[in-house]
């Protein structure tokens, strides 16, 4: 049987996501057991609690971006999608899309009696 236990290695990666709180709950079961028992791996998960800490801190004192920045972050974009080329949408009206305009050519070609039996011929070794 295969040990589906994770590492010391596996759970240290998952300290952060514990300590952001997005582990599923049996992730977060796991993770909970092993900082009970492990010393050492509590003490990082310490650590990454008081960086997550520091770094929402940070986040939040930085404050939003002034009218200007956003302005010019706005006026950049529209310039870049004026620059970029269009990209050609498929269409989803009956009769335009690529399955339907193969249909729609196979029954122009199979009108005629000699290339439905291309067809017919091509169809029997599937």
């Amino acid at each position: 049987m295969i040990n589906k236990r994770p590492g010391r290695q596996e759970l240290e990666k998952l300290l952060p996501w514990h300590a952001a709180r997005t582990l599923s709950r049996r992730e977060a079961d796991l993770v909970e057991r092993s900082l009970a028992a492990d010393t050492e791996l509590a003490r990082r998960y310490d650590l990454i609690r008081q960086e997550l800490a520091v770094t929402i801190h940070l986040n939040e004192t930085l404050g939003a971006p002034s009218a200007r920045a956003m302005k010019k972050l706005f006026a950049a974009i529209e310039a870049e999608e004026a620059r970029a080329p269009r990209r050609r949408r498929i269409s989803r009206t009956p009769g335009r899309s690529p399955p339907s305009r193969v249909m729609n050519w196979r029954r122009a070609i199979t009108r005629s009696p000699r290339p439905r039996g291309y067809f017919d011929i091509a169809s029997i070794g599937r």
